[in-house]
Formats: structure tokens, sequence, C-alpha cells
């Protein structure tokens, strides 16, 4: 398996297994929104990164190559929110691991909060205050750090995603609408 397709398989791969991420939220974000009970019908078709992965992202659903299919609901909240769509899913320990998403024309790109970067931690302790975050070790044996974001507001939220608190994981582009 190719790097690349490590990647976004993990990345999806979050919402179908718990305790895969390894930055969570205490709350669905963002904040006191609805839920869309579907994919905009222009995220829908099947995207590729040109190489060996594709994903399918149907009215409710995604799946991928390697990746069973993953349905909108009660355990994957979808939502919109400053021009993306933020996907969610409750972990085990009832915190929320979040992915955002954002298509323009036949590409769409997709955002994480990765704890592994420093850089972006310091941008999560500027932005929430440090009461906001709770860190702890995941996996003694390897160092793994976790974390626990819990933006007061939807303004903290935007600034997460607006000053460079968020990792851009992947590109895809459609290949069938």
């Amino acid at each position: 398996m190719t790097p690349s397709r490590f990647v976004i398989l993990f990345l999806l791969s979050a919402f179908v297994w718990s305790g895969c991420s390894n930055v969570t939220f205490t709350e669905p974000m963002p904040l006191n929104r609805r839920d869309l009970p579907t994919f905009p019908s222009k995220w829908r078709g099947t995207w590729s990164d040109g190489k060996d992965m594709t994903v399918t992202i149907g009215e409710s659903y995604f799946e991928g190559d390697d990746l069973e299919k993953v349905a909108l609901g009660e355990d994957v909240l979808l939502r919109r929110f400053h021009g993306h769509l933020v996907l969610n899913q409750p972990e085990e320990n009832g915190k929320w691991s979040v992915l955002l998403g954002r298509r323009w024309k036949d590409e769409l790109k997709l955002w994480t909060f990765d704890g592994a970067e420093e850089a972006k931690v310091a941008v999560w302790s500027t932005i929430l205050n440090d009461s906001s975050i709770t860190e702890f070790t995941r996996d003694e044996e390897l160092g793994v750090k976790a974390y626990t974001l819990a933006p007061q507001n939807n303004a903290a939220f935007r600034k997460l995603i607006t000053e460079g608190g968020t990792t851009e994981s992947y590109t895809l582009r459609r290949i069938d609408p």
C-alpha cells in the first residue's frame, strides 16, 4: 500500500473504527448546527488521487477501495461550516473525531487535526487557551500523544480552521459524476 493511499484510508477509517484519531472534540463540530441528512449533490460521485485511491460519495454514504460503506446517521454526522463540510463520528470515550472537506469544482480537499505536529498544537493552545485542551498519552510504549479540544464557541472553531490549526491531508479529483 502506498503512503498516500494509507493516508486517505487512515482518515476515512477514523470514522469507521473508534480509537483511531489522536485528536478529538468534546462535542460534534460546529457547535449547535443541524446535521445534514445527505451529501450535497455536487459532492456525489467518484473521486480519485489519480494513482490507486478511489472514494465514492453517494447520497448519504461514502466508501473506498478498502473501506466499508459508511452511512450518515446517528454515528456519523455531517454539518456545514465556513465553506466546509464537517464529518463527525463518536469515539468509544464519548469524544468526537472530526474531518473537514472542501470542494472546489472537481477537486476535493480533506483536512484533519493532527496532534503529531507541534506547530498545530501551538496554534490550538493560542486560540483555545490551555484550559480548553486536554493532552494525554494514548500509547506509553510509542509515546503517542492524544488531545481533546473543547472550543467554547464556533468563532474559536473557525479560528482553528483559518489560522493554521488543521493539516491538509489529501486532495482528490472527480473521475465520475
